[in-house]
């Protein structure tokens, strides 16, 4: 959306110079790890707004059964469906398939979120990078949280490495690492995409987080919406979902 100062040089200026002005402007952007690949026949490659939004819609290449006592079970196929479903009620088969209906929802609110990324003015995350020092300008509520105790050390901890005490890290692109903790966690970080989500100018950034720990069964899934307000700031936490 046009802010205001442009609106007033539009005014006075010719459309030429306002599509000057809005050129100036940051493109959304849109990582290759974006999860298409498990939901459709290929991976699709997001390069507008448009594409994104049109996720939500389009068909998978599977169906997923759901059930609801005292109704017939609900076939989903695609994001959108899914919303519904679990909006009436309906839920996983099994105990078991809970975990992978979470999922599937977890990453369908990402793409969600990530349609709502628009232009923005400035960016302070130029020179982001998966390193050993992340963790230490991420959040807090980056961290693998399993106990009731966590959740307690989580109210006073002022970052991902306060919390998680990360060990290693393995970066598999630039946009995606595995940091592994001094307790056993596994954490697979992901930059979906970066764009203005709050309409306040300034880039922010989806990220995907995809948790277990060495020789568990545990598994979770989270997205976050985080930005950074000013140069060698610490990322501040938008939106957790």
């Amino acid at each position: 959306m046009i802010n205001k100062l442009t609106l007033l040089a539009c005014i006075s200026i010719s459309s030429t110079a306002c599509a000057e002005i809005e050129k100036n402007k940051i493109a959304p952007t849109y990582s290759s790890e974006n999860k298409t690949d498990r939901y459709f026949t290929a991976s699709t490659t997001l390069e507008k707004q448009e594409q994104v939004k049109a996720l939500i819609d389009k068909k998978w290449y599977f169906e997923e059964n759901l059930l609801k006592d005292g109704s017939p079970d609900r076939v989903v196929t695609s994001c959108n469906s899914l919303f519904n479903a679990l909006d009436e009620g309906f839920n996983a088969l099994s105990y078991r398939h809970q975990d992978v209906i979470k999922a599937m929802n977890k990453v369908c609110l990402i793409w969600a979120h990530m349609g709502e990324l628009n232009a923005s003015e400035s960016s302070f995350l130029t020179d982001f990078e998966h390193s050993s020092v992340l963790p230490k300008q991420m959040p807090p509520e980056l961290s693998l949280i399993i106990s009731n105790d966590d959740e307690r050390r989580l109210a006073k901890a002022s970052s991902w490495e306060e919390m998680s005490h990360i060990s290693k890290m393995e970066s598999l692109n630039k946009d995606q690492a595995i940091y592994y903790d001094n307790s056993g966690g596994i954490q697979k970080l992901t930059v979906m995409a970066q764009g203005d989500y709050n309409n306040d100018g300034i880039e922010d950034m989806v990220l995907y987080m995809d948790n277990s720990v060495e020789e568990g069964s545990y598994g979770s899934t989270y997205g976050y919406v985080v930005t950074r307000l000013a140069a060698d700031a610490p990322y501040t936490l938008l939106k957790q979902f």
